[in-house]
């Protein structure tokens, strides 16, 4: 945990820390060549292709970002230009970790081979983002409301990105812990890094302008427990949230990492009491149960083959 602090110092030694350290996330010495020993099942790609969407989405998070009056402050737009260059390294690795599986997707099913050139999924990023215009319009349009409505907006946005900074950390944790598959563990602690300084960097903010403001903390609650949603939301269609959200904190061990992130939330200033990852988890499996989402078989442990460089292989399809 990361603790709050105060003053214009507390801001300056946060974000030189977290900009020295920027850097595109390194796979040198990943043992690409034993991915074939450890398949990857289905459940696992399934999660990794939304993780990778969400990953390769940022920029169009930051191009809302920067409509709002969080761009009068310099401070706040330097991290997003490291963020959002890290965000999409981590992408392109998760695509490349999916290539090497010999996982295919749609909407094209084309085989990713390890040497493709980045970015290595254009195809797919535009399939994403077509089926959003008209929703993305919407958001960029209540984010430049609120944030012109409501001055405090940098603290709702900083509380915001420290709780998907965390469940984003929390998710690649609990999916890299199979102990069955160490290239899957590696690849997902390197990115790991990435989002605990992201992480550090948004819940320290969020500390300092939640305790300096009470409007802040009032408005950044409100905000929070009328529109959070799990990240991804709306990004990709809700049956697959919901699939991820279930298959990473859907047992004994996904109620305790859930409970845990609340807790981390709960000792911000101001958010005692919410419990936003409990009830994210709550209502996915309240939807599942109403057979809006699919049971997710991968605890049989389901696997695909994974062939070697550039061969064929049997298909994932979503």
């Amino acid at each position: 945990m990361v603790p709050g602090g105060g003053g214009t110092s507390t801001m300056g030694d946060n974000l030189d820390r977290h900009l020295r350290g920027s850097r595109r996330v390194d796979l040198t010495g990943v043992a690409w060549e034993r991915i074939h020993q450890h398949p990857l099942s289905a459940a696992e790609i399934r999660c990794l292709a939304y993780m990778m969407d969400i990953e390769s989405h940022t920029m169009v998070f930051l191009r809302d970002l920067l409509a709002t009056r969080v761009v009068e402050e310099p401070d706040l737009t330097a991290f997003p230009a490291c963020w959002v260059y890290e965000e999409l390294w981590h992408g392109g690795a998760l695509s490349r970790l999916l290539g090497e599986a010999g996982a295919r997707l749609e909407p094209g099913m084309e085989p990713i081979p390890w040497n493709a050139p980045y970015p290595s999924r254009v195809a797919r990023n535009r399939w994403v983002r077509d089926s959003l215009v008209v929703k993305s319009r919407m958001s960029r349009l209540g984010m430049v409301v609120g944030s012109t409505l409501f001055p405090e907006f940098p603290a709702v946005h900083m509380t915001w990105g420290a709780i998907n900074e965390l469940s984003t950390l929390t998710a690649y944790r609990r999916l890299a812990a199979d102990p069955g598959n160490p290239v899957l563990a590696d690849v997902l602690g390197r990115i790991v890094r990435d989002e605990r300084r992201h992480y550090s960097f948004y819940r320290a903010e969020a500390q300092r302008r939640l305790a300096e403001s009470g409007r802040a903390r009032r408005l950044t609650r409100l905000a929070l427990d009328r529109l959070w949603a799990i990240v991804g939301t709306g990004v990709r269609p809700l049956v697959e949230t919901d699939f991820v959200v279930l298959h990473l904190f859907g047992d004994d061990e996904g109620l305790r990492l859930a409970l845990e992130m609340d807790a981390a939330v709960q000792s911000l200033p101001g958010l005692d009491g919410l419990c936003l990852f409990d009830r994210a988890r709550r209502d996915a499996t309240r939807r599942r149960r109403g057979g809006q989402v699919p049971a997710d078989d991968d605890r049989r442990r389901r696997r695909t083959r994974s062939p070697s460089r550039g061969s064929g292989g049997m298909v994932f399809q979503r």
